[in-house]
């Protein structure tokens, strides 16, 4: 594969459909707002997006395909430039482009096939690093999801409305190993977020924006629960 023939693709596919531009526009404006966060030291965080509609017979239909962020790649980059960033991936072959895609994308390649077996809607895997979550999925209280929960709906109700099921932890595994990706399979169940412990926060969505809304709530929650013990401990 030339360098730079992902970027013609990705161009093309763009040109020929307003449902992949405005696609690649979203990307790029969530990436900025994750950015913007502070979400997203260096390289850290990564995002997954089920084309696989979007492409018909062009690309091949009988197979699945996705955009997938390239390892080493940063958030202010794809906000910049996602054609830079995306690699175009079918799991049934090699990755167009230059490049490799994020350590995670094994975990990811999981998440959105069982997101696409439990027929949620769900096409969107984002991946960041709020300090926050990391920080709550240190304490104790991690270690029990009715508890975390009950926590996280308690410093802020809407929790309940955005996530009657609640969010899910995983405990911590090496970043981007197999066994991250089967404890997060495991933990999915009907579950749209994991909390990775000490590594940051997953959330699937329709679309770009709603995986990066469900990740802002959760890290409120997580902001005014984290302050509260803070208070808490101040008063004593």
């Amino acid at each position: 594969m030339k360098k730079n023939e992902n970027i013609n693709s990705l161009q093309a596919l763009a040109e020929q459909s307003a449902e992949m531009k405005n696609l690649l526009v979203r990307i790029s404006a969530v990436a900025a707002q994750i950015n913007l966060h502070g979400w997203a030291e260096a390289n850290a965080g990564n995002i997954s997006v089920d084309v696989s509609s979007l492409l018909g017979s062009e690309q091949g239909a009988s197979k699945d395909w996705y955009l997938v962020s390239r390892s080493g790649s940063r958030y202010r980059d794809l906000a910049a430039d996602p054609l830079s960033v995306l690699l175009l991936i079918s799991p049934s072959e090699p990755a167009r482009g230059d490049g490799s895609p994020s350590s995670e994308w094994g975990c990811h390649l999981k998440l959105q096939q069982a997101a696409r077996s439990r027929a949620c809607g769900s096409k969107v895997v984002l991946h960041a690093h709020p300090d926050e979550i990391i920080l709550l999925s240190q304490l104790d209280l991690f270690q029990n999801q009715e508890s975390l929960n009950r926590a996280l709906r308690e410093a802020l109700p809407e929790m309940s409305i955005f996530f009657p099921r609640g969010v899910q932890p995983v405990k911590s595994a090496p970043p981007g190993s197999g066994e991250l990706a089967e404890l997060s399979f495991q933990a999915l169940g009907d579950h749209n977020v994991l909390i990775w412990q000490g590594h940051g926060i997953l959330a699937l969505g329709r679309d770009p924006d709603h995986a990066l809304d469900q990740i802002e709530v959760v890290a409120k929650a997580a902001r005014l629960l984290l302050g509260r013990f803070f208070l808490t401990n101040m008063a004593k």
